[in-house]
């Protein structure tokens, strides 16, 4: 149920690192289950995917929660590490590589540039 209603937010905004954060929490919790001994591996890949796509939006939307990025680093620790992004794998989403592309300044953002510069 709770994978539902995450999985529903990320096809609404799939950058907000909260969501990103709790599904890969929630795939790791799932791990200790004793029904889930035979997709282990599946859970385990699933949450590293997710606990490291959390962290590079992280750092790349500047997000100002160090305990949470600090819960992650905890959790991929646990898990093997970051997840290197395969290009065959079509089960880990959309990339996060080149998200800063998708940003467009507002003018707020450049009255601050402005301002900086003189």
């Amino acid at each position: 149920m709770a994978t539902e209603v995450l999985e529903g937010l990320l096809e609404e905004d799939d950058e907000v690192v909260q969501v990103w954060y709790l599904l890969g929490w929630l795939f790791y919790l799932q791990l200790d289950k004793p029904e889930t001994t035979e997709d282990a591996e599946s859970i385990r890949k699933s949450a590293r995917t997710h606990l490291t796509k959390a962290k590079k939006l992280y750092v790349k939307l500047h997000c100002e929660d160090p305990p949470m990025l600090e819960h992650t680093e905890q959790l991929l620790g646990e898990l093997g590490g970051e997840l290197v992004a395969d290009d065959d794998d079509e089960e880990a989403g959309p990339s996060v590589d080149d998200i800063g592309d998708d940003f467009i300044q507002s003018s707020e953002d450049e009255e601050e540039d402005e301002a900086m510069e003189h």
